[in-house]
């Protein structure tokens, strides 16, 4: 029995000596569930039939039932267990110590993390539910949100509050009317030093709170709020605003290296964090030094032959970048000294320890924030400090715009902040495209690492100006470099390393970028040519996987359109356009593709009937009927090859107006036309058909028949849009079990694949399940975020079901209203399989 593993909190799973179970019947799980969760107790047959079937068994139910057990029976003899299931006059019970299902070891847990890593999904998932189960899941799910917030409450209590803050973060988004995790959410943040997060944390409670129950926050939560605004700012009065870690951090590291170098970009505060760190220590300011002896002993008032009397004593290097061979040179020489320097890249030093220096934490400027909740900010403290005025929550937009378009950099806003004895904060921000123009010094102190760059570095300095929003590594190589001189700007503070999806990523700072576009560069069609190759590959990758990658990219592909429309070269933004129509359509820019399939469509070229096809299709998606049909058979006569793809958007546009033999006839059309993707795509698309024109018998079988061609094709966005039908027309059938089973996972599936369409609809069909099983309150906040995601996707089709749904959901007939009217305007009826819900509504 020691090799006996029972796991209920997540899909059912039994390990014995012999292997893992095998069950194939969603009863057969749930009757072993059931039976491992009362073990070792007794349970009757009527019970077990009242738990597999509810109130209205079938004449069969005790054959069945005993059928259900001779195979579960069978199964466990078939990996070492065959005596655990045990028959008695009384009933059935499985023999097992409790110990052995993790429901037991989770309850018995010595620790919250103990427990809860126990959890691998929703307990009990692929079994059929029942009031039994619908109780069981609900206990369970009451005590993992419990174990979570012991476990938040333990972090906060051992100091880690960042952990319990990213951990509560989560729990907030999928438990939003918990009161308890938006108050420790925000106590989190407040004794992580992160007061503004906390503020913004308060006010996203009180609008859910009130919005969703009509109550305000409790005394809990208003307490933290009271405490983050009567806390002052950090550093309030302190000479150096911010810095409180990096200060603790550069002193116990002056107490266990002889030799410290803090380095970061031009203006991010490295000289004066230096002499706040160490206020009595002698410093000697390189800036114009030629020769480093000669500069420590000024600072010292010495001769240089004295130098070596100096003992255990700190010095200050400031601004080294340009003597750094002779700074390294020194400090070797006198190991006696203990020196604290400030270079823009490392000394490069036997025994050095090198501190990157960050600019001043901003606000992201698209969360509105007041100017309170601002000033917890080091940057915006710095700026308010340093401003000629004092401002009000007017100006709040605008000076988190400005800190966060200077990247936090102290001397950035320092400068800025001079210039409002004579402009608004607002005024400073539009005139930032002339950032150098206005705050002149700022070019002298970036000027100045970029004279000491080696030619290949400003070089490739310059080229990378051609990017936005940062870059990959092989985009180096593509421009024609080399990873040194990639890794030489790095070491200068010129380009930023950071983790993005697991990949390296570089960037610069905004500042750092407009210094580098005033610099020559020929490599604006060799970065285009990249992107449009990163682009090509993304569409090609029957996976899907590289479509996700290209999110990072949005910026860079933006400018590679820009530049082939500049340079008009109309085959290429023909290349691109095409192939990012799945892109697009994977992250819900419909509008964004039709602008820019627009203007390729000016041009011709080889790729203008697929430049079609892309159109019609994102037409199609924004209920735009008239121009999907236009592009489609525009599409037809321009490249027949095209016909399998343009009869399944016909077929489509057909399909959402009514026409629902019309559409059947496009989607044989196109399967008789197309390669086994195009053809399980018409398969899928005509099972979708038969299922709104109400013939669920039909729908399945050409549902599943997609279903498996495309696993097999290896489509899983594809796969998983036929198993969200499969579930629709389940809970049509009654099933409704196997319905939320089937949505559940479309909508993981969806989710992992950032699917924003899938994300939308799935959430719209799960609402109307919960709605339809008696569950209206877990129904309307599905079709709520169905509804936005919708709108902010431009389909007016699933709109107006989302809006009749959550009609009958919450009983406000003016939603039905609306979507009357946006079914008149679009002309699309609706489904037949939906009438009869939407005239109960």
């Amino acid at each position: 029995m020691d090799q006996l593993d029972v796991r209920l909190l997540g899909p059912l799973e039994v390990t014995g000596p012999g292997g893992v179970l095998r069950l194939a019947g969603t009863r057969q799980r749930s009757l072993l569930a059931l039976l491992a969760l009362r073990a070792p107790s007794v349970l009757p047959a009527a019970r077990l039939i009242d738990a597999l079937w509810g109130t209205e068994p079938p004449p069969t139910a005790l054959r069945t039932l005993h059928s259900h057990i001779a195979r579960v029976r069978s199964a466990l003899a078939a990996i070492g267990l065959p005596d655990v299931l045990v028959t008695t006059s009384a009933g059935y019970a499985l023999r097992i110590d409790p110990s052995h299902v993790d429901v037991t070891r989770f309850e018995r847990a010595p620790s919250p993390r103990a427990a809860l890593t126990l959890w691998r999904g929703d307990p009990l998932t692929d079994c059929a539910v029942s009031e039994w189960a619908s109780a069981e899941i609900t206990r369970l799910h009451e005590a993992r949100l419990a174990a979570e917030e012991a476990l938040a409450r333990q972090e906060i209590g051992r100091g880690a509050c960042g952990t319990a803050a990213a951990q509560l973060e989560r729990l907030v988004v999928s438990h939003p009317l918990r009161e308890h995790f938006w108050e420790l959410l925000a106590d989190a943040q407040l004794r992580d030093g992160r007061r503004a997060d906390a503020l913004s944390t308060v006010r996203r409670a009180r609008t859910v709170l009130v919005e969703e129950l009509g109550v305000d926050p409790g005394p809990g939560l208003r307490a933290v709020e009271a405490e983050a605004l009567a806390c002052p700012p950090p550093d309030a009065g302190a000479g150096l605003v911010g810095r409180q870690r990096e200060t603790q951090d550069v002193v116990r590291l002056l107490e266990m290296s002889r030799l410290v170098t803090l380095t970061g970009p031009a203006g991010c505060g490295k000289s004066r964090l230096a002499q706040h760190v160490t206020p009595s220590s002698r410093v000697a300011d390189l800036t114009s030094a030629s020769c480093v002896e000669d500069a420590v002993a000024a600072a010292f008032a010495i001769t240089t032959r004295e130098l070596s009397t100096l003992g255990d004593t700190l010095v200050l290097l400031d601004n080294c970048e340009h003597l750094r061979a002779e700074c390294a040179a020194f400090t070797e020489a006198h190991p006696q000294l203990r020196v604290l320097a400030t270079s823009r890249e490392p000394l490069a030093v036997p025994g050095e320890t090198v501190y990157p220096l960050p600019p001043l934490a901003v606000p992201d400027p698209d969360v509105s924030r007041s100017l309170a909740e601002l000033a917890a900010y080091d940057a915006v403290r710095l700026f308010l400090d340093c401003a000629a005025h004092t401002y009000t929550d007017a100006d709040a937009s605008a000076i988190a715009q400005l800190c966060a378009a200077l990247d936090g950099l102290p001397l950035a806003l320092e400068l800025a902040a001079a210039r409002t004895s004579v402009l608004t904060p607002a005024q400073v921000v539009r005139r930032l495209r002339d950032r150098f123009g206005l705050l002149g010094p700022l070019r002298a102190a970036i000027a100045w690492s970029h004279d000491l760059l080696t030619p290949p570095e400003r070089t490739l300095f310059a080229d990378l100006a051609v990017c936005a929003g940062g870059f990959p590594a092989d985009l180096v190589e593509a421009l024609g470099s080399s990873l040194d001189a990639l890794t030489g700007l790095v070491a200068k503070s010129l380009v930023r390393v950071s983790r993005v999806a697991g990949e390296t990523r570089f960037s610069m700072l905004e500042t750092v970028h407009a210094f580098a576009m005033e610099q020559h560069s020929s490599a604006h069609a060799q970065a285009a040519d990249f992107f449009l190759c990163l682009a090509e590959r993304a569409e090609a990758d029957p996976t899907g996987t590289l479509l996700n990658e290209l999110r990072v990219e949005h910026a860079n592909l933006q400018r590679t359109m820009e530049w082939f429309r500049s340079t008009g070269d109309a085959d290429k933004v023909l290349r691109l356009v095409v192939a990012l129509t799945r892109y697009w359509h994977r992250t819900g820019d419909y509008g964004e593709g039709r602008r820019w399939l627009a203007v390729a469509l000016r041009g011709s070229g080889p790729l203008r009937g697929k430049a079609l096809a892309s159109a019609a299709a994102l037409a199609l998606l924004e209920c735009d009927y008239a121009e999907a049909v236009r592009y489609a058979r525009d599409g037809l006569e321009t490249d027949p090859s095209l016909a399998g793809r343009l009869h399944r958007l016909l077929g489509s546009v057909a399909r959402e107006r009514g026409h629902y033999e019309a559409a059947l006839h496009h989607y044989q059309e196109a399967a008789r036309a197309s390669n086994p993707m195009n053809a399980a795509y018409a398969r899928q698309l005509a099972g979708a058909t038969s299922w709104l024109a109400g013939d669920l018998v039909v729908a399945e079988a050409d549902l599943q028949a997609s279903l498996k061609s495309l696993r097999e094709l290896g489509d899983r966005r594809g796969a998983t849009s036929s198993l969200a039908y499969l579930g629709a027309v389940a809970w049509y059938r009654g099933d409704a079990a196997q319905a939320r089973g089937m949505l559940d996972e479309a909508l993981d599936t969806f989710g992992e694949l950032e699917f924003k369409e899938g994300i939308a609809w799935a959430l719209n069909l799960l609402g109307v399940v919960e709605h339809g099983s008696g569950n209206p309150r877990a129904a309307r906040p599905l079709l709520e975020r169905s509804l936005t995601l919708h709108r902010e996707l431009g389909d007016r089709w699933r709109e107006a079901s989302v809006l009749e749904a959550l009609a009958r959901s919450t009983g406000r007939r003016e939603l039905l209203r609306e979507a009357a009217a946006i079914r008149s305007r679009i002309g699309a009826p609706v489904p037949i399989v939906e009438r009869d819900l939407a005239r109960s509504g």
